[in-house]
């Protein structure tokens, strides 16, 4: 027997969306203060999608304000 799931919608949470250059100023300040930080430490920090998180990191590390190691 196959069961089926019945999608009823995004969890709600999943329909906030953070503004991105709020969150790129929150992520910068963090990198200041602390200068090494895992992404999953500024993740659990900062209320955000994973998604916007990935997004903000690459607009940091273009603009030549954050390196990758």
């Amino acid at each position: 027997m196959v069961e089926e799931w019945v999608v009823l919608g995004p969890h709600e949470y999943l329909l906030e969306k953070t503004d991105l250059e709020e969150l790129e100023r929150k992520v910068y300040e963090m990198l200041k203060s602390e200068k090494r930080v895992s992404t999953s430490k500024i993740w659990r920090s900062i209320p955000c999608h994973l998604w916007e998180l990935d997004v903000v990191l690459k607009r940091l590390k273009d603009k030549g304000l954050v390196t990758e190691e």
